[in-house]
């Protein structure tokens, strides 16, 4: 389950392109996942990031404002160096993205970072409140990685409602989604899951009780040693923030434990916790459904 919603924030921040998880379910059966249901899949995410993007330029443009829509394609090259990477490479070369994209960024990687620059002080408050509204640093990325949608302001928030729905439903039914999956890791077969995955992440040589700890271990760590995030998947520190010196060879370090910890909890989920999830989760989506189509008939179509 963890791995699987890395992959899907790692497709809405750089637009990963994965093989696999695409191919339509039979007209008479809904998807295994809600979330595919929903369109918040990789394919749909990526669609609808594009979308976003051309609707943001349309409305800076009506306000005034040069904005370049991102390629998502581009902006993931910029980062990685290739244009095209399955969930399994990515996680054998980046982990989970928490401290081995650090330094990576580009200039190409935002094409609205020199427009933005190249404003003067006044102009450029400007074009951040026409652009994210109250909540500088607002992005859709973010919004689509930590499930609120209600900071967004401005361009961005007109956009994503135009794309998505509502910015109110989508964090609702975020919400929502939270606790169906609570609901599925507090069966107890998925309990009794976790408890092997831990021991076999500790015959790996690694002590975490849950996937989540591993988040949790791998963000302090990091935070510790070139100070606060501005999210997963970061390359540098948040706009305006200078970086903390720090030695280089602590954080080769920690990219190589990410790494090895991300590759043993691959191998440890696969073999614990998917099948249990396989033969459970099908049970509480059914009834989230039964409970919430009325919400999710809000989320517009991914195309």
């Amino acid at each position: 389950m963890r791995i699987l919603m890395t992959a899907v924030a790692m497709t809405a921040a750089l637009a990963l392109a994965s093989c696999g998880g695409d191919e339509p379910a039979p007209a008479d059966k809904p998807p295994a996942d809600v979330e595919d249901e929903l369109g918040f899949d990789q394919a749909s995410i990526m669609e609808r990031q594009s979308r976003v993007e051309t609707a943001i330029q349309a409305c800076m443009r009506n306000q005034g404002f040069e904005y370049t829509p991102v390629d998502p394609f581009a902006q993931r090259a910029a980062v990685v160096g290739s244009s095209r990477l399955t969930d399994e490479e990515f996680l054998r070369q980046y982990g989970y993205g928490i401290s081995t994209l650090w330094g990576r960024g580009r200039a190409q990687s935002d094409p609205n970072a020199e427009i933005r620059l190249a404003l003067g002080p006044a102009d450029r408050k400007a074009y951040d409140r026409a652009l994210w509204g109250d909540n500088p640093g607002a992005t859709f990325t973010d919004a689509v990685e930590n499930g609120n949608f209600t900071r967004l302001g401005g361009c961005t928030r007109e956009a994503t409602e135009q794309v998505f729905g509502g910015a109110r439903v989508l964090t609702q039914l975020q919400a929502r989604l939270d606790q169906l999956e609570e609901r599925i890791l507090q069966d107890q077969r998925m309990v009794r899951a976790i408890e092997d995955w831990s021991g076999c992440m500790q015959q790996a040589g690694f002590e975490y009780e849950d996937p989540e700890a591993i988040d949790t271990d791998l963000f302090t760590r990091m935070e510790r040693l070139v100070g606060p995030l501005p999210g997963q998947f970061a390359t540098g520190p948040a706009p305006g923030e200078k970086p903390k010196s720090f030695p280089p060879s602590a954080l080769t370090q920690l990219q190589r434990d990410e790494v090895s910890i991300a590759r043993a909890d691959h191998a440890c989920e696969l073999k614990h916790i998917t099948p249990v999830e396989d033969a459970v989760a099908p049970q509480y989506a059914e009834d989230f459904r039964q409970s919430n189509r009325a919400l999710m008939a809000q989320v517009k179509p991914a195309r």
